[in-house]
């Protein structure tokens, strides 16, 4: 493959923790994506240049960002002496709102740093230096954001021996549409873990796992009843809910306008529900903007086809949509 000097990827949103299947499945959204440039240096330095989009809420350091993180990563695992990088980053994604903001900024920044240092990798040989990008922003290396950004659909992150992971692209019916509605607050990450317990009991482990088997078996089919019931959560969802104000309201409301099922997205506070089509999801995402007024939160609803390409590079005229 052609090395460049400079080139644009995006990557994108996620739903993550979906339904049972905590800390596991995962997946793309067709938007909203963050956007990273890379220029190739041989300074041997990841270097920030700049930041749009975040109303200066990020570090500027590339060393207390993600973004630089995740190049770094490549670059100590596949660059060569003095390989160096230059990035700007521009956010599409509002950070902190549970659909995988840093993710997606460090899935970015790994396929442009490899675009012009090693293009010979391919996407999943990047899985692991997203997952330092994740490591610096939350705390831990969790795949369940990066790998469905980086790899597209519907993606389980599978722990292997030496707690090595293995990001399986599990297969999409074609029509489903992932409606998500996201309130005007936010949940730090450590803080939605805390509340969750160390220990749960046989049967709660039982109903998730048997609903995880289930609910693979409904995106594959495009079995709607079949999604819905096993969207349904025994482990995350009952302690987390607590943190966000108007939870049963919101989900109450997504179902009577037409989704089948929803959820806590990643670590929330956004929630996101399933439905069939464009247009039902468009009343469904109205209707969970009006539950949460009704409880004081304004929000914003997003309607998404499932992104089945994942991270890419791009032309430098790219637009959202394209």
């Amino acid at each position: 493959m052609l090395m460049k000097d400079r080139v644009r990827a995006i990557a994108p949103a996620t739903v993550a923790n979906i339904g049972p299947g905590f800390d596991v499945l995962g997946l793309a959204l067709d938007g909203p994506y963050d956007q990273v440039e890379a220029e190739r240096t041989e300074d041997g330095l990841v270097t920030l240049v700049d930041i749009t989009g975040d109303d200066g809420a990020l570090p500027r350091s590339a060393q207390d960002n993600c973004v630089g993180a995740a190049a770094q990563a490549v670059l100590t695992t596949f660059g060569g002496p003095g390989a160096g990088v230059r990035l700007w980053l521009h956010k599409g994604l509002p950070p902190g709102s549970g659909l995988g903001s840093s993710a997606a900024s460090s899935v970015a920044a790994a396929v442009a740093t490899a675009a012009v240092i090693c293009p010979e990798v391919a996407a999943p040989g990047l899985l692991d230096a997203t997952r330092e990008g994740e490591r610096l922003a939350t705390g831990s290396p969790h795949p369940d954001n990066v790998a469905p950004s980086l790899l597209g659909g519907l993606v389980a992150c599978v722990v292997r021996e030496q707690g090595r992971v293995e990001a399986l692209s599990l297969p999409v019916a074609e029509g489903l549409v992932i409606v998500t509605a996201s309130p005007e607050m936010q949940i730090p990450t450590e803080e939605s873990r805390a509340v969750m317990p160390d220990r749960y009991g046989l049967e709660d482990v039982v109903a998730n796992m048997s609903r995880v088997a289930g609910l693979v078996s409904g995106f594959a089919s495009g079995d709607l009843d079949r999604i819905g019931s096993c969207l349904q959560d025994r482990l995350a969802t009952p302690y987390r809910k607590e943190l966000i104000p108007g939870f049963e309201s919101v989900m109450q409301a997504a179902m009577e306008a037409g989704a089948v099922g929803g959820g806590i997205s990643g670590a929330g506070p956004t929630l996101f529900a399933v439905t069939d089509a464009r247009r039902k999801g468009a009343a469904v995402g109205a209707a969970m903007v009006e539950a949460f007024a009704a409880v004081g939160l304004p929000s914003v609803a997003r309607v998404s086809p499932i992104d089945a390409r994942g991270a890419r590079l791009v032309g430098p005229d790219w637009t959202p949509g394209d």
